[in-house]
């Protein structure tokens, strides 16, 4: 889900030139390059944030990778 995130980012940014040919005007393009580019920088926050839920909940909160049988 990430990797479509990052690519509807870039999509947004390249659009202007790609739809609107040359008549694409200033305001347009700097709307999209912005939007754009924070779009494709912030897609991989998600999947870093369930990597992380992920790891708890395999190990559980507060045992940081303990082994079962470890205590």
């Amino acid at each position: 889900m990430a990797w479509a995130t990052a690519a509807i980012g870039i999509w947004t940014c390249v659009a202007p030139w790609i739809v609107a040919g040359d008549v694409a005007h200033t305001r347009s393009i700097g709307s999209n390059l912005i939007t754009g580019a924070i779009a494709t920088l912030l897609a991989p926050a998600p999947a870093a944030a369930h990597d992380k839920d992920k790891d708890t909940s395999r190990h559980g909160p507060g045992t940081r990778g303990a082994m079962p049988g470890n205590h």
